[in-house]
C-alpha cells in the first residue's frame, strides 16, 4: 500500500475547482495527519496534509477526498461532479483501475 504524491496533487487541484466546492480537508485519518505533523514538527521538515488520498492495491486504487460545501441543498450534487471529476481524471491519464472512490461531506455551510 502506498500514495502517490503527484496525482494526488493534481486531483485535489481538480477537485477544489469543482463548483460547489468551497474548502477541501485533510482526506487521511485524523490520527495518521496528527503523527505527520507532529514528525514534521520534530524533524523540522513540515509536509502540508495531503487534500486526496490515494491508496494503491493489487486490485487498483482508491481515492479518497474529505470536502466542504457551502449549500446543504447542493451537498448530493456536488458529491457526484467530485465523484465524477476524479472518475475522469483516471479515465484520462490511464492509471490504474479505480477500485473506488470515497467523497466525505467535512463541512456544510
Amino acid at each position: 500500500m502506498s500514495t502517490s504524491p503527484k496525482p494526488a496533487e493534481e486531483l485535489a487541484a481538480a477537485v477544489g475547482q469543482v463548483p460547489g466546492v468551497d474548502e477541501l480537508y485533510p482526506a487521511a485519518p485524523v490520527l495518521t495527519t496528527v503523527v505527520h505533523q507532529v514528525v514534521g514538527a520534530l524533524t523540522a521538515k513540515p509536509t502540508a496534509p495531503q487534500l486526496v488520498t490515494l491508496t494503491e492495491t493489487d486490485e487498483g486504487v482508491t481515492a479518497s477526498v474529505a470536502i466542504g460545501v457551502a449549500d446543504a441543498d447542493a451537498a448530493t450534487e456536488v458529491c457526484r461532479r467530485v465523484y465524477d471529476t476524479i472518475e475522469e481524471y483516471f479515465v484520462e491519464s490511464g492509471d490504474p483501475a479505480v477500485t473506488a472512490i470515497e467523497v466525505k461531506v467535512a463541512r456544510i455551510g
